[in-house]
């Protein structure tokens, strides 16, 4: 058969799948999740969020808390913060910890972009490159607006953010991205075929998650898909500062950093 010009030629092309964008982190991908990043460790942009947040009065808000890294260990230490996810498993997870800690945090039950809560607080953070979930640019400017409307005066945003390091030209390979087991003996392992759109700046990530028992049986397989906003540290410091943000900066390097700017 010779070569048909109308014939897809890229591997996006041949996507047919009606898999849901970005849905919660429900049911085993909750408990699997768990497994991957437990809650007493602690990731890099932690220490940058601390710093920021020594003169900060009022309550601390956490954007997609999970299952509560750092939002437990946070609390535990005095911290005045509440947390925020659209994913009510893994909100379970994080009082599950919290309990074992003899903690009684304050959860919300919501998505975040945009953010709609009847309060306001000294400051919100979004932590680990959560908000790149965000990846329609109608729906980050509603909720960087959001975000400035819920903070009280001189209360302070901060954002971890990154660019895509992706190779496009391995797209939608497999490989193998994470493995855990729980305490009970269960092995989750996801794998992981990504398209990276270096002109839009998204990316395109298909997860499979398996669950496997302790003789290494599978015993169910779980698909989902997400789609990621990636950004340039100028770019989204001039969003924030559209939006109505001032004292904006960010630190960090040029791959990975933390935004941060205060309501006048």
């Amino acid at each position: 058969m010779g070569y048909n010009k109308a014939m897809p030629h890229s591997p996006l092309d041949r996507l047919r799948d009606r898999l849901p964008i970005n849905d919660p982190y429900d049911g085993v991908v909750a408990d699997a999740y768990d497994t991957w990043i437990p809650v007493d460790e602690a990731w890099p942009d932690e220490e940058l969020y601390r710093q920021a947040l020594v003169d900060v009065t009022g309550t601390i808000l956490e954007l997609g808390c999970g299952t509560g890294r750092p939002l437990v260990r946070w609390l535990a230490d005095g911290l005045d913060i509440e947390g925020l996810d659209a994913s009510a498993d893994m909100l379970g997870v994080l009082r599950r910890h919290a309990k074992e800690r003899g903690l009684e945090p304050t959860l919300h039950h919501a998505d975040f972009a945009p953010l709609a809560i009847d309060r306001s607080y000294g400051a919100i953070v979004c932590l680990a490159g959560t908000f790149m979930l965000v990846d329609d640019e109608e729906l980050v400017q509603r909720s960087l607006a959001s975000y400035l409307q819920h903070l009280e005066p001189r209360g302070l945003l901060g954002v971890s953010l990154g660019v895509f390091n992706t190779d496009p030209s391995g797209s939608l390979l497999w490989r193998l991205r994470r493995t855990g087991t729980s305490d009970d003996g269960i092995t989750y392992v996801v794998h992981e075929a990504v398209h990276t759109d270096l002109s839009r700046r998204t990316e395109l990530v298909y997860n499979r998650v398996e669950t496997y028992d302790r003789d290494g049986r599978l015993l169910e397989t779980t698909m989902r898909r997400h789609r990621l906003r990636g950004w340039e540290r100028e770019e989204f410091e001039a969003a924030l500062t559209r939006i109505g943000f001032d004292d904006v900066h960010s630190i960090g390097d040029e791959n990975a950093w933390v935004s941060f700017g205060r309501r006048p």
